[in-house]
């Protein structure tokens, strides 16, 4: 080591930023050097896996900028707590406090170490149990000083590129060019605020004003707040001068409703632009140098009170100041037999001649022309600089009481800028520099910028936002923190495409957030400040999430992206705790590229966080500090698709269709690839205690493995069999099995073609007959059909050929006969028993759209029709619509082992969910096989892609690619009665309680789920008829539904401890709920949450949803969110009563005001039955049709004039004979023959023969056939001559 162990100690400390100081900046490579110290020597080796994280790629969304840091910053930790003196100490004891001489401290002595430290009673023994296992990553159970060192080191090195990547960036947006009819140098853009009175108060309306624009050549533009053109105007050059007159300045009187413009004629006009006005109304001439910077102020509690300050090219300031402003006239009354503007000579105001109205001027204050001036009314003074070295800057008093300060700077200051809020003046020049200085220390400025590569000729402050924008001669723009000095954004110059000419003026409205850019062209930075509320557009991540998991060791949940970016977030307040971008990388052509993280866990201490990537690489990280402490051998590029870590092992499958292990220690490299048994992709994998593994892919298969053999023990597929299937047979890899189809379809490509034609031509009754669609052999029912070989028909083999050579020629799928799927739906139902049946509440998704649904239904009758228009394909009736299913809907994307149910034949331990939204429990004994299967998914065609169960199984979470989350009880289900555990608390008060406000219905809400029931039943595809649907097809109570996200979901965990779900979606949001629906918040929102206090009731808190479900949801999902209320249902349900009722009286009055004495008795009984709606003759079931809506009463009609109008001429034509339409001679024909045989048909009947009869009814078809081919003949007859 080249420095002494204070010195480590020392810059250690000085590398470690307190909470006050956070914003301190680290290089590594200083830290490594100034140490001397081998950070990644010791007992573990921490390469710096994510060194290398650029900022371009890794940028979050707007709403998640700027507020992780600064919740940061006031985190209380107890790494935060630590100074320099607590380092030294610390290094000492840990020297001395190794008792053991183990070359590091144990739990108990780095619990006495720190206390030591920190003082006794000042810090938590959790809390220094958190510490202690976060540095101790690779759970050896010591820490030593190096490895505390480097923990914290990278540790504070991501937080800091953390804050550096969120913090905002004032102007995200591309320059925006605006087109106007400026042709010369545009000298002042200014905004023109709109004040109200309103109660006799003055308020600024925020965001009304209008943009004003003046260029050299006398053309105003007024533009609104978005910059769109409202009007222009041109101010008249004098006709007497030779030389053109140029406009310098311009400034807003808002107050008064004025602008005031300076020239090179050594006046100011003042122009009068209420409303669409621009009339010139005063000009003050007489100057004695023509004004160049002008400013304007006046008082918001008294808008009588206002100065006009202005710099002139002889170095000199004037004011005017206002003490009558809102009177008659500004510069006191107008003659009224003026014409035009009042013309105000200077010298009269300096005499005080005029009323309400003074003047002041200070005799040359500085040796070049003023460049800028400003009235500062906390200062009671005004400041002004100019490019000199002696004067550069200078405050002074107005009304001459105080001396005026002059700041020296070498070749002086080109513009200022006065901060009011935080009392500084900004200042830059030609030194390409820009100051920050105190108004009363004018010796020495207190902070300077150095960045530009021109002079400084525009500076302005943002206050509100501790921001420096500063504009250099080249357009360079660059935007400063005030805080830490340093350079937030830079826009480069060579995007600017503002033309040849300077930038001159600038204006920035704070409010807005947007800097308008003035040349000869005017160009406009936008940025919109994050508004509260806007939670729809609140994401977690730039790119869709793969997968979210809750850590109960440190209370965090951890997210993974598409970017490749890894977040760690506090689940008690939402905020973002660290976060490490370029997690998996590779190269490609040269470039490297981030490479999506697809799959992740933790080990089993939970300190380590474990990912797999999209190029095959798999990577243990330290997700504390983002430190990579491991990288594994690669194999192949393939997707990593699902990890675990069971004892002492890491097991990745994926893409490659092979299981990969790997020993979980640093220095063993040992890894083993087992032998391929898929014969498509893994989408799954899982672990069972102790040492079983199951792993599915696309095509249904799910295969069940020893760990310690890496021997498959057997199959399950629904698709093929209801039993577990043994595996003796030597597997193959899948490259042959792929060589195997494709030679059996070339071998076969000849019968294949005839076999296609015999099909196509077949008929359906004939497809029956010659393929044997018979009852099976244990179908006693008939619910069931199967397909038999026979021998006139094809073989089986000769069907699978054809379905390969359909696949690989990627040739249309046949139809489904939709009769003959839902029959076996149907079927089923009607011969199971009521235990077997299917609970309605749980079949149907509860949030159903009529409208959705029928229009599903209806597209999927569609497709089936027009798939049935095509040629002559045959149907697929039960064992082909069984091959369509095992082809094309039987992926299992999630599966999922019930850790607590022992491994039994009669006890489901295996869940699996997929394709069209089943959900199957499997015995993995040898002896069991499939015990029980349901529909989880919301509406057909969708797939369960999430589940989650909790650590005693008696809850199954599952998740959809519709984006709902419904939650099952399955602590009865599919489990023998006599290993039926006794529920657990939390079970019992949930359901005691009544916690899930989706199990409360009323009557009509259950009845109307039924009816939905029964609707979606039939839009459901039925299981295969392999599964033994009579027995295996039986849901479970189901808990819970709501609809969570808009998009898929990707993944779901259970916080057991604080029953508290987390759920990811496509939609790049990662959000938290309780298990019975109430929604807490999305991470990565402003500010993130309260902070929640345990024991979490979702009764205390506040009812809210995110703003893109509320928009969509159904009325149960919005009830689930509420908690079981409908405050707006009620209400709706009340209006509609009083309406009803409103209806009712109406009618009543409108038939009591007929006479009764004009009717008789009956007729009057009659009236008064109907008038209270019953009836005589249908009794008290009668009900009068009333309507829904009061209809408008009708305007009375105005008549205009008392008779008609008589016109005497109106255009008309003679009417034209109509042309008879003769019948052609095939009509006339037909109509002939036609009489001819009702007359026969007339004679027959007479004679009544029965001989007769029929040579009457043969005849006649014979006439129609000669009919039907005569009108043929004409009919293309007539088109052939319309042709020619």
């Amino acid at each position: 080591m080249r420095g002494t162990p204070s010195t480590v100690v020392a810059s250690a400390a000085a590398c470690i930023p307190h909470p006050e100081a956070y914003q301190q900046k680290m290089s590594w490579g200083s830290i490594k050097k100034e140490f001397g110290v081998p950070l990644d020597t010791g007992r573990k080796k921490l390469s710096r896996g994510s060194a290398s994280r650029h900022v371009q790629g890794s940028k979050e969304s707007s709403t998640t900028r700027g507020k992780s840091a600064e919740q940061g910053r006031k985190s209380a930790r107890l790494e935060d707590e630590m100074n320099n003196e607590h380092l030294r100490k610390l290094q000492q004891i840990f020297e001395e406090a190794d008792e053991d001489q183990g070359g590091g401290l144990d739990i108990d002595e780095f619990r006495q170490a720190m206390r030591k430290i920190m003082g006794e009673g000042m810090v938590d023994d959790h809390e220094l149990a958190i510490v202690f296992m976060k540095v101790d990553a690779n759970c050896d159970g010591t820490v030593d000083w190096d490895e505390y060192l480097s923990y914290m080191l990278f540790e504070y090195q991501e937080r800091d590129l953390m804050s550096n990547l969120f913090k905002d960036i004032p102007f995200p947006r591309p320059l925006r060019e605006i087109a106007s009819n400026h042709r010369d140098t545009i000298t002042k853009v200014a905004f023109y605020q709109t004040i109200s009175h309103r109660h006799g108060a003055i308020k600024e309306e925020e965001h009304g004003g209008r943009y004003i624009s003046v260029s050299k050549e006398g053309v105003v533009n007024f533009w609104t707040t978005e910059m769109h053109h409202i009007r222009s105007a041109t101010i008249e050059q004098p006709r007497e001068k030779t030389k053109p007159m140029w406009l310098t300045d311009l400034v807003c009187m808002s107050n008064i409703n004025m602008i005031s413009i300076s020239s090179t004629e050594r006046d100011i006009s003042f122009y009068d632009v209420n409303a669409s006005k621009f009339d010139k109304c005063f000009q003050v001439s007489g100057l004695e140098y023509p004004a160049l910077a002008m400013d304007y102020w006046f008082d918001k509690a008294d808008m009588n009170n206002a100065i006009l300050t202005f710099g002139d090219s002889g170095g000199g300031v004037s004011a005017i100041i206002f003490t009558e402003a809102l009177g008659s006239a500004l510069f006191g009354q107008q003659n009224a037999k003026s014409v035009g503007s009042r013309r105000v000579p200077f010298p009269e105001l300096l005499r005080g001649t005029v009323k309400g109205v003074k003047a002041v001027r200070f005799s040359p204050l500085h040796d070049d022309w003023v460049r800028k001036v400003k009235y500062c009314d906390n200062l009671h003074s005004f400041v002004s600089c100019a490019t000199t070295n002696d004067t550069s800057l200078y405050i002074g008093d107005l009304e001459g009481k105080k001396s005026g300060s002059f700041f020296k700077l070498r070749k002086g200051v080109l513009c200022f800028d006065y901060c009011k809020d935080n009392n500084i003046i900004v200042t830059g020049g030609m030194d390409r520099a820009v100051r920050i200085w105190n108004p009363y220390v004018t010796t020495k400025a207190t902070g300077m910028m150095k960045g530009h590569t021109s002079a400084v000729i525009n500076v302005v402050v943002n206050g509100p936002h501790f921001q420096i924008i500063s504009v250099g001669k080249d357009k360079g723009i660059k935007v400063w923190d005030m805080r830490d000095q340093t350079c937030v954004q830079n826009i480069n110059p060579r995007i600017m495409n503002l033309g040849p000419h300077l930038i001159n003026t600038v204006c920035f409205h704070a409010k807005t957030g947007s800097l308008i850019l003035g040349t000869n062209q005017l160009a406009i930075l936008e940025h919109k400040w994050e508004v509260e509320g806007e939670e729809d557009e609140v994401t977690s991540h730039n790119k869709p999430v793969t997968e979210a998991i809750y850590n109960s060791l440190f209370n965090q949940v951890v997210s993974s992206c598409h970017d490749s970016v890894v977040s760690v977030w506090d689940i008690m307040t939402g905020l973002k705790t660290i976060q490490f971008a370029n997690a998996h990388k590779y190269i490609e052509k040269g470039v490297e590229k981030c490479a999506e993280i697809t799959a992740m866990t933790f080990d089993p201490t939970g300190r380590r966080l474990v990912t797999g990537g999209r190029n095959g690489t798999v990577k243990i990280w330290n997700f504390n500090n983002g430190a990579c402490l491991r990288e594994l051998e690669v194999f192949d590029s393939f997707e990593v698709t699902g990890i675990v870590v069971p004892r002492q092992r890491i097991v990745t499958a994926g893409w490659n269709r092979r299981i990969t292990t790997y020993i979980d220690y640093d220095d063993d490299d040992d890894s083993r690839q087992w032998e391929v048994k898929h014969k498509e992709d893994i989408l799954s994998l899982a672990y069972y205690d102790p040492s079983i593994l199951a792993t599915s892919s696309y095509d249904g298969d799910i295969y069940i493995w020893s760990l310690e053999t890496a021997h498959a023990l057997c199959k399950l597929n629904a698709n093929e069999s209801a039993n577990a299937q043994s595996v003796g047979h030597t597997a193959t890899s899948a490259l042959m099995d792929r060589q195997e189809s494709k030679q059996s379809f070339a071998k076969n490509e000849g019968s294949i073609t005839k076999l296609d034609k015999q099909l196509s031509n077949m008929t359906l009754s004939q497809y029956k007959e010659g393929y044997g669609c018979n009852k099976s052999d244990d179908d006693d029912d008939g619910q069931s059909l199967r397909l038999k070989s026979t021998q006139e028909s094809a073989t089986a083999d000769d069907l699978d050929s054809l379905t390969t050579a359909r696949q690989y020629s990627a040739s249309s799928l046949p139809a489904i006969n939709t009769k003959s799927r839902n029959s076996v739906i149907d079927q089923t139902y009607s011969t199971a028993d009521s235990t077997s049946r299917p609970d309605s509440r749980a079949f149907v998704t509860d949030d159903v759209d009529d409208s959705n649904s029928d229009g599903s239904l209806e597209e999927e009758g569609l497709a089936l029709k027009n798939m049935e228009g095509k040629s002559a394909e045959f149907y697929i009736d039960a064992d082909n619509y069984d091959e369509y299913s095992r082809k094309h809907e039987a992926s299992v994307d999630k599966v999922l082992f019930l850790q607590t149910r022992p491994n039994d034949k009669d006890t489901a331990t295996l869940m699996a969910s997929g394709a069209e939204g089943w959900v199957r429990a499997w015995s993995i004994h040898h002896k069991g096989g499939l015990l029980g299967q349901f529909t989880a998914s919301h509406k057909p065609n969708e797939a369960v892609v999430a589940m989650t169960t909790d650590s005693k199984n008696e809850f199954l979470i599952t998740g959809d690619t519709l984006g709902y989350i419904k939650v099952w009880d399955i602590t009865e289900y599919c489990i023998k009665p006599r290993l039926r555990r006794k529920a657990s608390a939390a079970y019992d008060s949930m359901m005691r309680r009544g916690r899930f406000p989706y199990t409360k219905q009323s009557a009509t809400m259950k009845a109307l789920t039924k009816k939905l029931d029964e609707k979606i039943l039939s839009g459901f595809r039925p299981p295969p008829s392999t599964t033994n649907a009579e027995k295996t097809l039986k849901w479970p109570p189901k808990l819970n539904s709501f609809r969570a996200h808009l998009a898929s979901i990707t993944s779901i965990s259970y916080a057991e401890d604080k029953g508290l779900l987390i759920s990811c979606s496509t939609d790049c949001s990662v959000r938290l709920w309780t298990i019975c629906g109430r929604y807490i918040g999305t991470f990565g929102q402003e500010g993130g949450w309260p902070k929640l206090v345990e024991p979490i009731e979702p009764e205390d808190m506040t009812r809210r949803m995110p703003r893109d479900v509320q928009r969509v949801a159904s009325a149960l999902t919005l009830k689930v969110l509420n908690g079981g209320t409908r405050p707006r249902w009620r209400l709706a349900k009340n209006i509609m009563m009083i309406i009803s009722r409103n209806q009712k009286a109406d009618q009543i009055k409108f038939d009591s005001s007929f006479d009764p004495g004009q009717l008789d008795g009956q007729e009057e009984e009659e009236c008064k039955k109907a008038a209270r709606g019953i009836s005589s003759i249908l009794g008290k079931s009668y009900k009068p049709k009333t309507r829904h809506k009061i209809p408008p009463t009708l305007p009375d009609i105005k008549h205009n004039q008392s008779q008609v109008v008589v016109y005497s001429s109106l255009p008309f034509t003679n009417l034209a004979p109509i042309k008879e339409i003769t019948m052609p001679a095939t009509l006339q024909e037909m109509h002939l023959r036609q009489q001819q045989s009702s007359a026969d048909a007339a004679e027959n009947n007479t004679s009544g023969g029965k001989g007769t009869g029929k040579r009457y009814r043969i005849q006649e078809f014979l006439n129609k056939q000669r009919a039907v081919k005569a009108l043929s003949r004409g009919k293309h007859s007539v088109h052939f001559a319309s042709k020619k």
